[in-house]
């Protein structure tokens, strides 16, 4: 029993999945707050590289 409590294997793999979870999570945070702005900001910088491009054409 005291062999599985000093075991750190599962210790790590356990915070590895917390923190996955805490990133993922942040990103779906994320996407969903700015989903009618990340439309427009992917367009302005679309835009923005596609004038870039022109220009040194």
């Amino acid at each position: 029993m005291f062999k599985l409590l000093k075991d750190k294997k599962g210790q790590n793999t356990l915070e590895y999945v917390l923190m996955l979870g805490f990133v993922a999570a942040i990103i779906v945070l994320f996407f969903t707050v700015f989903k009618g702005r990340f439309n427009t900001i992917v367009q302005a910088v679309g835009d923005k590289i596609n004038s870039a491009i022109g220009q040194m054409q």
